[in-house]
Parts: C-alpha cells; sequence; structure tokens
C-alpha cells in the first residue's frame, strides 16, 4: 500500500516520545506495526519491545501485521526470534508479568465477571453486600462488582477509602480474595503497579525494555496511565497513538485528558498527524468533523476524506429515549424493504448488544422483521434460543428467567414456556405435547 509522509514519520522516528493523533480510517495499525517492524529490522531485540491494545482482537491483528511487516523486511527466519515481544492487552500483560516476576502470584487466577459474581453471591452474608442492595442479593453484589472495578481503576486503597464507609468492606474482600488467590481484571492492574513500584522488580521488568507502544490511548484510566508511567522510565522511549475525539470509554474510568495534556507532560515529544480517513465517504467525514468541533479542550486537528463521494450517505435524526429510538430504526428498515432491499442488506452498529439492543429487537419483532444477532453477548436476543433457555431453566426446577446475567427475575411457567416453544417452532410439537414433555 503507498504510504502517506505522515506515516513515514512514525516509521522512521527514533530518538524519542512519540504521539500519533490518528483519526478514524487513517491506517494507524498498518503505521505502528511497519514502525515495529523497522525497529527489529534496526537491530533492536524483540524482548525490548512491548506493544499494547484495548483487545486481544486488536492484538491479535496488530501482532499478525508486525510478524507480515517483518518478514517483507527481514526475511522470514527472523519470525522465529520474535517470542519474547508482548503484543497484547495491558491486563494480558500485567498477569503474565506478575507470574513470572512476582512469585507469590505463582498460583493466582483470573476469574471472568461471571466467577467473580458466583464468588460474591458464596461470601454475600460475610461482606454484607445486601445492605449496598437494600436488601437485595443480586443488586448488592451488582453494586460492589462496580465499586471494586472503580477503586482498581483509580488505584485507591482501604485507608483513602475510610470516610465513605467501605474501608473496612473492603479490606475483608482484599482478604477474601487472596485466600482464595483470585485476582479480577481490575485487580490485575493494580498489583502490577504495586510490584513496579519495588526498585528490584521493576529493574527486573523494564531492564531490557527500549520501547513501549500504547493504542487506544484516549481510553486509559489512572491505574493504566500509572503503569505505562513506571514502564516508560529512560531510557525507554514512549509511543501512544490515539484520538481524544474518539474517547467513548469515559463511564469505566478513562480519562481523555491524558492524550490531550501527553506531549505538555512528557517534555520533548514528536506529534505526528495522521488525518487522512481512507475508510468513509466526505459526507460521513465532514459531519464527523463538524461534530468534533463541538467538543471542548480537544486537540486541534481536522479529518480529511481521500475517498470520491456516492450519493446520499447519511441521514442524521435524534430520538429522546430508546424507545422512540428503536422505533424509529425498525420504521427505516420496514420502509427500505419495498425499495428492494433485503433485510439481509442490512446492518444495525451498537456499541452494546446487552445494554443497547433489547428495544431494537422488540420494535423490529412487532414488525415481523427477522434479525441474526452477532457476538456471544447477543445469543439470547435471538427469540427461539429464548424460548430454549426458560425450558432449560424450567426443566432444573427453577421458576424465574433472567435475561441479564444478574438482573432481576421474570416468573415462569410450564404453560407459558409451552405455548412460546410452539410459537417459536411452529412445525415441531404442539403446546399441550411441549408441556407433557416438559413435566
Amino acid at each position: 500500500m503507498q504510504l502517506t509522509p505522515e506515516q513515514e514519520k512514525v516509521i522512521a522516528h527514533r530518538g524519542g516520545d512519540l504521539q500519533i493523533v490518528a483519526c478514524a480510517g487513517a491506517g494507524k495499525t498498518e503505521a505502528i506495526s511497519r514502525r515495529v517492524a523497522s525497529l527489529l529490522h534496526d537491530g533492536v531485540e524483540p524482548r525490548a519491545i512491548i506493544a499494547f491494545t484495548f483487545t486481544e482482537k486488536a492484538g491479535s491483528e496488530l501482532k499478525e501485521r508486525i510478524y507480515r511487516r517483518t518478514e517483507e523486511l527481514s526475511g522470514r527466519e527472523v519470525l522465529d526470534r520474535l517470542g519474547p515481544m508482548f503484543v497484547g492487552t495491558i491486563h494480558g500483560w500485567c498477569f503474565h508479568m506478575l507470574q513470572d516476576c512476582v512469585p507469590h502470584f505463582g498460583n493466582h487466577e483470573v476469574i471472568d465477571e461471571h466467577r467473580h459474581a458466583a464468588f460474591l453471591s458464596r461470601e454475600v452474608r460475610s461482606l454484607n453486600l445486601k445492605e449496598l442492595g437494600k436488601g437485595r442479593h443480586w443488586a448488592g453484589i451488582q453494586e460492589w462488582t462496580r465499586l471494586v472495578d472503580v477503586i482498581g481503576n483509580e488505584l485507591m486503597t482501604p485507608r483513602m477509602i475510610e470516610d465513605s464507609g467501605l474501608g473496612e468492606r473492603f479490606k475483608n474482600y482484599i482478604d477474601l480474595m487472596e485466600r482464595f488467590h483470585f485476582l479480577t481484571f481490575s485487580s490485575i492492574i493494580s498489583q502490577a503497579v504495586a510490584e513496579l513500584g519495588k526498585p528490584e522488580v521493576h529493574r527486573r521488568v523494564c531492564g531490557p525494555l527500549r520501547h513501549l507502544v500504547v493504542d487506544e490511548y484516549q481510553d486509559i484510566n489512572p491505574a493504566q496511565e500509572r503503569l505505562i508511567q513506571l514502564l516508560s522510565r529512560p531510557p525507554v522511549q514512549l509511543c501512544v497513538v490515539g484520538d481524544d475525539d474518539q474517547a467513548i470509554y469515559q463511564w469505566r474510568g478513562s480519562d481523555v485528558r491524558n492524550i490531550v495534556s501527553f506531549a505538555k507532560r512528557r517534555g520533548s515529544v514528536e506529534v505526528v498527524k495522521l488525518l487522512e480517513n481512507r475508510r468513509s465517504r466526505p459526507l460521513i467525514v465532514e459531519t464527523a468533523a463538524q461534530f468534533a468541533r463541538s467538543i471542548p479542550d480537544r486537540l486541534p486537528k481536522k479529518m480529511r476524506t481521500v475517498r470520491g463521494a456516492s450519493g446520499p450517505m447519511l441521514s442524521v435524526w435524534r430520538a429522546t429515549t430508546d424507545i422512540e429510538e428503536g422505533e424509529i430504526i425498525a420504521d427505516t428498515v420496514e420502509a427500505l424493504s419495498p425499495k428492494g432491499f433485503r433485510f439481509a442488506d442490512i446492518a444495525i452498529l451498537l456499541r452494546s448488544v446487552r445494554t443497547a439492543g433489547r428495544p431494537i429487537f422488540d420494535a423490529l419483532a412487532r414488525r415481523g422483521i427477522p434479525i441474526a444477532c452477532g457476538g456471544r453477548t447477543g445469543l439470547f436476543v435471538h427469540p427461539e434460543i429464548d424460548a430454549i433457555g426458560r425450558m432449560y431453566t424450567l426443566i432444573a426446577g427453577f421458576d424465574e428467567w433472567r435475561t441479564e446475567s444478574h438482573g432481576p427475575g421474570e416468573p415462569i411457567d410450564v404453560v407459558a414456556v409451552s405455548e412460546n416453544l410452539a410459537k417459536q417452532f411452529p412445525r415441531g410439537r404442539t403446546a399441550p405435547e411441549i408441556e407433557g414433555f416438559i413435566t
């Protein structure tokens, strides 16, 4: 592919920190992968490079591209030496570091949100979590999960939250997690920060390190920023990549001020802006740029387009509620069908199927519009899967169905479940036949 002059600058920069301000569709992954491949070609040891990505999928893509560009630049035989180079998420690196460099964490394991919730359910009395949920079991667990994530992301200690009345409960929680050798995704980073604050651990971990790359820097939270500061002490050269206009995770603790103030905080920094959006048509780019100008205290830039214009591509509207939003989307899909568009030609993109999908799916269902929801979290959005889940819940001896993992329960009975199955699978058994099978 033809690289822009700005991408060439990213690849060639040496001798200090680098900030890449990358607009949407500007080819940042290609620039980063070629930069890392160039460093390796210049003789930088693989173990001297760490590249952080926001998701595992992004990490896999970046790693694959780095290997491809390295092979093109230095030959296939070099690929066998790249094992010590880390490319992946901050959480993944922290866990490996703790297990490899801190003997105390050698037999710890990371539990996901579901195991964490199950663990808290078992310890709900010892931690008095019902008090947080006003007497409700799962509400207390949800609130505590939210609180410990905030505490971890902000690097708070029990002493710092004593005045809130949570200090003693948090100490007990830490003791329980340690007793069972459990770590959560938020505690991994806080534990790594604490260990890297010890000179001997820092020397062991950072001694070989020379280049740290951080992608999606606009979404870094305070704990992650502190980790980056510890890892990027001289002689390490720090390269951060991101776009403050694309910061969407403030609700999870990210602080966009990190990227806005980066050059000022770090001192001598080369700033390169990748502003050419190669993905979208001009009207979309210009509309996005107009909206971005309304964001206060942003980095100065204007996204540019390189694609040609082609017909109507954008319709702007607003809705006051999620239900109204679902109705407008469903009406739009329904109106496109008589114009020759198949339902399979239409896609609806959501930030989160679990939190934003239901009103849209319900509106589509009322109009008889079929959907195929992608992603693991969208499985039970499909009515036939939902019906089967309710059946197995009833067979297992429960009388409540939860659409959300830890949400409120919905009463179910054999008659309603049987009628729902017969409706979703009309060519199968009748409702009375299904009822007889279940009972």
